[in-house]
């Protein structure tokens, strides 16, 4: 049974994420099981935060969902997601939350502390959900508490997880960075989905980012606007810069066993964000910034076959700012 879980929860992590179906797999079987587990229990309640429901129902929903994971209840699953399916936007996730009994059989399973954990996380990524679901982010300020409840929260449990499993000897350093790696490979997502995002009536951007060079949010679109455009992008990725070292420092902190893996979403990062610098495609709700398949292979071979050199990950991020783009140098030192 415990075998079929894990296959289940593979199938359902390459539908839902392509990113964090490369990483996880790639993990040590003790951990394996409960961070992939984890994502899509965030997946779960990420579907309903996208999804038609209004203030109101995402707040009852959010708490029946966080019921039916504390007391491992099936049935309530089973109506949970009869009531929701109707709701969700993504096909993808839909089917997720349909076929999500196996995901529950394997948390399940897990020892007490891991559940704790989990459950702690996911709890407090809903409170930040539900605090700016369809609330318009203000200042930067603003924007790093949003990065953190969904993101910055996952960089904590797996810090968490980690340090359970494997007893870590710089559990301290590690949880003063990883909220900034959460930071930095959401604010990536925001930049590249600004677009994307619009389309679908949602703004992640700082709305004095927008007031600050007297333009409004439907008029960055606009050719004639290019100028204006490209300044307040030139500061999003700045924003996004400044989680960067610290980042940086989270997986060369880590353990050896996971540390590779944990560089995968990282040095996926960075380049989309240098692809992203000065980038006309950002504006483009016909396009999307993203790495290509070749690109991506080649940061995978780099990362498992460099990995165990010294300052192998700031001489690769410094290597991957010069073949993107050599007018923008990120803090890496």
């Amino acid at each position: 049974m415990e075998l079929i879980n894990q296959d289940h929860t593979d199938k359902l992590l390459k539908l839902v994420s392509r990113s964090f179906a490369l990483c996880i797999p790639r993990l040590p079987k003790k951990i394996r099981s409960e961070v992939g587990n984890f994502y899509l229990l965030c997946r779960y309640a990420d579907s309903i935060e996208d999804s038609k429901f209004d203030q109101k129902q995402k707040k009852h929903y959010f708490r029946l969902f966080k019921r039916v994971i504390k007391n491992e209840d099936f049935v309530q699953l089973r109506q949970l997601g009869a009531e929701i399916l109707p709701h969700i936007l993504s096909e993808n996730d839909r089917t997720m939350v349909s076929d999500f009994d196996k995901v529950l059989g394997q948390y399940s399973k897990f020892d007490q502390k891991s559940k704790d954990i989990a459950l702690h996380w996911l709890s407090e990524m809903m409170k930040g959900m539900l605090k700016y679901s369809r609330k318009e982010i203000k200042n930067f300020f603003e924007l790093d508490n949003y990065c953190y409840y969904v993101a910055g929260t996952v960089g904590h449990y797996g810090t968490e997880i980690l340090d359970h499993k494997f007893e870590l000897n710089c559990y301290d350093e590690l949880l003063a960075r990883a909220k900034d790696f959460g930071l930095l490979l959401q604010k990536v997502n925001i930049i590249r989905d600004f677009a994307k995002d619009y389309k679908e009536g949602r703004v992640f951007w700082p709305k004095e980012l927008f007031e600050k060079h007297n333009i409004k949010v439907n008029e960055v679109f606009l050719p004639e606007n290019k100028e204006k455009s490209n300044l307040i992008l030139t500061e999003m990725v700045q924003s996004a810069e400044e989680n960067l070292k610290s980042s940086i420092e989270y997986v060369e902190k880590l353990p050896p066993e996971v540390r590779a893996v944990c560089a995968i979403p990282l040095y996926m990062a960075i380049p989309t964000l240098l692809k992203c610098y000065g980038n006309e495609e950002v504006f483009d709700m016909h396009k999307k910034v993203k790495l290509s398949r070749t690109e991506t292979f080649k940061i995978l071979a780099t990362i498992d076959t460099r990995n165990g050199s010294t300052d192998f990950f700031r001489q690769f991020a410094s290597e991957l700012n010069n073949e993107y783009n050599s007018s923008m140098h990120l803090k890496i030192a």
